[in-house]
């Protein structure tokens, strides 16, 4: 982490953000009004970007892994041609909850040789964060996974301060954005950081991280046959809305479209669901997880046992976008209390 530590009017950042548009030299992608509903997408002026926060519907991870994505081409005399797609891109207003989001979908695409269409489009995007400093939405419960807090994934954060912010510049990219286009910034020091960190602070007193939250995988462990499982399964659709909305779940499928010419196709990435019925069954019709309970258990164990192992932290980061999009009322947050017996 860099220490460098800038300040800037919320006006003077938004004409910075316009001259970023105007330049055409890099899209940008704010939270926005798009009809009734408020979204992350690409904005054409500065007038168009939300400063406050509010939920959204689909995570900003469709940036950087689409729902559908051609991965390659291929004609009928035999070759191949990889299809990367990506361009400079600003990422505007992240909130906590998205950037360890981020962080955990950065790990997974990592992983051994890496997935290329991903990576590409990752290190060409420049991510500034907003820190929150209060809970944004009845349902969301950021703060019982201890994803209220951030300290990576944002090459800049922003610390509101009244009508300006205080800016944490994070990475080398961050520094070298600072010095093209928010030139109207001044220094600032960790001090006033701590001063717009304390509004937070406060807003939080009484919100707790689970009493057991590092213990999670131990707990969930040892609550396979816990009744809630199908307590909760009996009221589930299988529908896969909770997987579709959250910003932690990378399953895809694969499948080839190919013209009707048949000289020539393209295979496409698309997100899938475990929660589907028919996401776990193989050739000759055997699943290995045909009942609802099987599925519902399989997806939080991800969230909360195996995946948080593996990711040093909880894989479900408390946006609360599960919650608004199922049609059970199915809450995470629910299950870990019944568990735990560690009501909020």
């Amino acid at each position: 982490m860099m220490s460098k530590i800038l300040q800037i009017t919320k006006e003077k950042l938004l004409e910075s953000l316009g001259s970023v548009i105007d330049s055409g030299q890099t899209k940008v992608a704010a939270l926005t009004q798009k009809g009734e509903k408020k979204l992350y997408d690409y904005v054409k002026h500065k007038e168009d970007i939300i400063l406050d926060c509010s939920p959204t519907v689909l995570s900003p991870k469709k940036f950087f892994f689409p729902q559908d994505e051609v991965i390659l081409e291929y004609t009928d005399d035999g070759k191949v041609t990889p299809k990367i797609t990506s361009e400079p891109l600003l990422l505007f207003g992240l909130r906590p909850c998205d950037l360890n989001a981020i962080k955990i979908l950065d790990e997974a695409f990592a992983e051994s040789n890496g997935d290329p269409n991903y990576l590409t489009k990752r290190e060409k995007a420049l991510i500034i964060g907003i820190d929150c400093h209060k809970l944004c939405d009845k349902d969301a419960f950021c703060h019982r996974v201890g994803a209220n807090n951030v300290d990576v994934g944002f090459d800049i954060m922003l610390y509101e301060s009244g009508d300006q912010y205080v800016m944490e510049v994070a990475t080398l990219k961050g520094e070298e954005f600072c010095e093209k286009y928010l030139t109207d910034a001044t220094a600032a020091d960790q001090q006033d950081i701590e001063v717009a960190k304390q509004i937070k602070t406060q807003a939080f007193a009484d919100k707790k991280p689970f009493k057991d939250l590092n213990k999670l995988p131990e707990i969930f462990d040892a609550n396979q046959d816990h009744p809630v499982w199908q307590e909760e399964a009996d009221r589930c659709l299988s529908c896969g809305s909770c997987i579709m909305v959250c910003p932690t779940c990378y399953c895809f499928d694969v499948v080839d479209e190919q013209a009707l010419s048949l000289k020539k196709g393209e295979r496409i990435r698309r997100w899938d669901a475990c929660m589907l019925s028919a996401f776990a069954e193989i050739s000759g019709g055997e699943n290995f997880r045909p009942k609802a309970k099987e599925r519902l258990h399989h997806r939080l164990d991800r969230k909360f046992n195996f995946l948080m192992k593996k990711h040093g932290q909880s894989v479900c980061v408390g946006c609360g976008r599960c919650v608004r999009a199922c049609l059970a009322d199915i809450n995470p947050k629910t299950v870990v209390e019944k568990i735990t017996g560690d009501a909020e």
